[in-house]
């Protein structure tokens, strides 16, 4: 131990000593470990924590699939949850959630709205979670004819009583409905996303017939619960599939017209909400990343490669003092260590302000409750483990190649010591990587550069200035069916254009460029051999006036009027893309669509008007089809919630106020949510690409600047220790530009093979980065054509500017000191 801590404080001596090789390396390292903490924490809170509850990996979601009609991953109908339950013996047991809006309200105070779920009575017992106060929902709570209660979160609890022990038992209102509060969840208890109340989901599939089939592109009045299992111990997950498999084949055995080709599919409760591009996308991220480190500890190599070079003879003198190679190594391992130390105390400072970046960049996008950027154990180890790790990568060859030095060989060499080991393919292939990554890393960042610009600059087909924006959720215990919900609509519509200050106002399923769901439909005249021919088409349920609300003019025919209701002719307007996707020869109106497949029973749709494609498939939403259609929301099955649009004279915001007051002429009960600008919907949409773009774009600048630094250094060491050979080649005749040119040349071989090896990695990192890039192709000629020359650029002049030093050098010194 005392060796030990004699040999650190050698090395913090040799640092002092030489200072600005000390500062270089501390900063580089500083670099990578800090980029490193970021994104590692970013993959830690994502991926790897999980849920936060006893034995959460076995917590997982039950759905179920048809590769017949493309379905993956659906939520199953209450009468297959039933079964399953009773059927399974793989899991403790199956529970099940559906998410609600819930608006709440206290005596005396304007109603608020909550993100709510309804959990079967063994939710809370399977997740084994308790309640800090009073008690959770239990199975005789959602038993018909049972009082009503919920339970509320935490926050809720602090923000709205004060904490008060005495809440249990206190009453609210929420959705209509008076309710008693039963108990208080622990703090940071938000299942299943980001939820503050809970109440019992009393659905039982008695209520309802069983008929029919629930896809992505039907709507359906029956429950589809999402269920959540916990594994028993013993079981894997394959024998748990297996089995779930087996009860899916009886179902479809006992009702083939509801279950035929569908099977079950089982997966971690997390993965659903991330998500397989977003798992690679994230591991792209720790590599890229891990690629900059990389660089900083060849970087760091190379310099402490170069100072074990010139310190030849002091080691050889140690080890003919009687210092073994071991005692040797540890004194210059001891620098490397004191170096990633201190660069490791710096990424921990760096790490700590690029996690809130992060976090405040996704603040409008909150994501599930269970992932937490922070600097929690996991983070701290892996930030010691890597400081460890960039000690050992900098500094174990140096000191190897220190120690092994023939002693006899430096002692006997007067005048060239230093140079009797060279830095030499080692050093050179640390350059090649160097290179290699960082082309790698640029072309990424390059396509990020590209992508955001493109998102600034892209041109939208309709209005975002003076548009606000808000959500509005009916309780469906109030408003059950579509009539309730279209003379709500239809009476709140008139009340908003009559705001002073409105232009224009429309009531809508979606906005623009925020993303519509698809359908499955029929064109009329079509045939479809299988269900998997019949197209997709983006739906849009919308008010008279959406159209001139966003300033979108028609193309061909009319929008919708008040005259388009339900007892009259059903209509449909379609988009540019919808006519060039199935009316290639631009006659469409007057023709007919309808939405479901053969057996469907819904109405022929008549086309009367063709408008610009308003990004119904979302901005970024890298190749969905954009083919879309609107219908009239008085001749829809409109849910239960809707988006409201108004353009005003000045600023959109400053109608707040007027528009929950038109809406509570109505209903005192409905409050508004989501409540913002058109523009920072589009921002609300897009901060995936500018957050993840920019992340990349830094990695490829610290990149380029390592690079350039490390190539930079490995020259200008170069050029000193070939100095007394360049003067005697200048005294034999040689011109300073064939001097120059001979320096170079190892520059440029590096560089062209490091530029070979980084255009193969960088096609390879292209391809998970397409998911956040816009409207960019991963594999731009532009841009790696680009990249390859200012990497060249910048490369060949770290090299020429130590390279043109050999022209300085004096011929009678060289041969004086040889």
């Amino acid at each position: 131990m005392g060796n030990l801590w004699q040999d650190f404080r050698f090395g913090i001596r040799m640092l002092v000593k030489n200072p600005m090789l000390s500062v270089i390396a501390v900063v580089t390292l500083g670099l990578g470990i800090g980029l490193t903490t970021t994104v590692f924490s970013i993959v830690n809170a994502a991926i790897l924590k999980g849920l936060p509850f006893e034995d959460a990996d076995k917590l997982v979601l039950v759905t179920r699939s048809n590769q017949e009609l493309g379905i993956q991953g659906n939520d199953p109908p209450i009468h297959d949850f039933e079964d399953w339950r009773e059927q399974q013996t793989a899991f403790e047991g199956l529970a099940a959630f559906t998410g609600q809006t819930m608006n709440l309200s206290l005596p005396g105070e304007r109603p608020e709205r909550y993100t709510g779920a309804q959990f079967t009575g063994n939710m809370f017992s399977l997740l084994r979670v308790q309640a800090v106060l009073g008690r959770t929902i239990t199975e005789a709570d959602a038993e018909p004819g049972a009082p009503p209660v919920v339970v509320v979160g935490y926050d809720f609890w602090q923000e709205r009583y004060g904490g008060a022990r005495d809440v249990v038992g206190e009453s609210v209102l929420v959705n209509g409905r008076t309710l008693t509060i039963i108990g208080v969840m622990p703090d940071g208890f938000e299942f299943p996303f980001n939820q503050d109340l809970w109440t019992p989901f009393t659905q039982r599939a008695t209520n309802h017939a069983r008929g029919g089939r629930r896809t992505i592109n039907e709507v359906e009045s029956r429950p589809f619960p999402t269920v959540v299992g916990r594994l028993k111990s013993g079981v894997s997950l394959d024998q748990a599939e297996s089995q779930m498999a087996g009860i899916a084949q009886r179902l479809a055995q006992a009702y083939p017209e509801t279950n035929q080709g569908f099977t079950t599919e089982i997966m971690p409760y997390t993965k659903r909400f991330i998500g397989n591009q977003v798992y690679a996308l994230l591991y792209t991220m720790l590599g890229a990343v891990l690629g900059v480190l990389l660089i900083a500890c060849a970087n760091v190599a190379n310099l402490l490669l170069a100072r074990a070079t010139v310190r030849t003879k002091e080691v050889a003198i140690r080890t003919a003092l009687g210092a073994s190679r071991t005692r040797v190594i540890s004194q210059l391992m001891a620098e490397a260590m004191v170096i990633a130390a201190v660069g490791g105390v710096i990424g921990l400072g760096l790490g700590y302000f690029g996690i809130g970046w992060f976090r405040a960049a996704i603040s409008t996008n909150p994501p599930p409750f269970w992932i937490t950027f922070d600097l929690d154990i996991t983070v701290l180890l892996f930030i010691i483990g890597i400081t460890v790790l960039s000690s050992l990568m900098s500094g174990l060859y140096p000191a190897l190649q220190a120690s092994r030095a023939d002693i006899n060989e430096v002692l006997n060499d007067e005048g060239r010591g230093s140079s009797s080991f060279r830095m030499g393919k080692f050093s050179g292939a640390l350059v090649v990587t160097e290179i290699a990554l960082s082309c790698a890393l640029l072309v990424a960042s390059g396509l990020m550069i590209k992508s955001v610009t493109a998102l600034k600059t892209v041109e939208l087909p309709f209005a975002t200035e003076n548009i606000f924006t808000a959500r509005l959720g009916l309780p469906a215990t109030e408003y059950a069916d579509s009539a309730s919900r279209v003379a709500f609509y239809n009476e709140l519509l008139p009340r908003l254009a009559a705001i002073p200050a409105v232009q224009a106002a429309t009531l809508s399923d979606g906005l623009p460029a925020a993303g519509n769901g698809s359908r499955v439909l029929q064109l009329e005249g079509e045939s479809y051999a299988t269900d998997r021919d019949y197209p997709l088409g983006r739906e849009g349920i919308v008010t008279p006036g959406y159209f001139d609300t966003f300033e979108a003019r028609i193309l061909e025919g009319r929008g919708f009027t008040t005259q388009d209701g339900l007892e009259n002719l059903p209509v449909v307007v379609i988009n540019e893309s919808f006519l060039r996707t199935f009316y290639p020869d631009g006659d469409a109106l007057g023709r007919r669509i309808r939405m479901g497949r053969a057996d469907t029973t819904a109405k022929w749709l008549t086309v009367v008007g063709v408008v610009p494609d308003l990004r119904m498939e979302g901005i970024g939403n890298n190749n969905a089809s954009p083919a879309g259609f609107y219908i009239p929301i008085a001749q829809s099955g409109v849910g239960t919630t809707v988006a409201i649009a108004v353009r005003t004279q000045g600023d959109p915001m400053a109608v707040t106020r007027d528009v929950q007051a038109a809406i509570n002429e109505i209903d005192a009960n409905l409050p508004i949510f989501r409540v913002m600008s058109m523009p920072d919907v589009i921002k609300a949409q897009t901060w995936f690409y500018t957050t993840f773009g920019t992340l990349f774009m830094v990695f490829g600048f610290v990149a380029l600047f390592l690079a350039a630094v490390g190539l930079y250094g490995v020259m200008s060491f170069s050029v000193s220790q070939r100095r007394i050979e360049m003067g005697v080649r200048m005294a034999m005749g040689a011109s300073g530009r064939s001097l120059i040119g001979l320096v170079m040349r190892k520059g440029a071989i590096q560089m062209a093979v490091g530029l070979t090896i980084g255009l193969v990695l960088a096609a390879l990192l292209a391809t998970p980065l397409q998911m956040v890039l816009f409207e960019v192709n991963a594999r731009d000629p532009m841009v790696f054509g680009t990249i390859v020359v200012t990497l060249a650029v910048t490369g060949l002049l770290a090299s020429f500017i130590p390279a043109r030093r050999v022209t300085k050098v004096d011929p009678a010194t060289a041969l004086h000191a040889e």
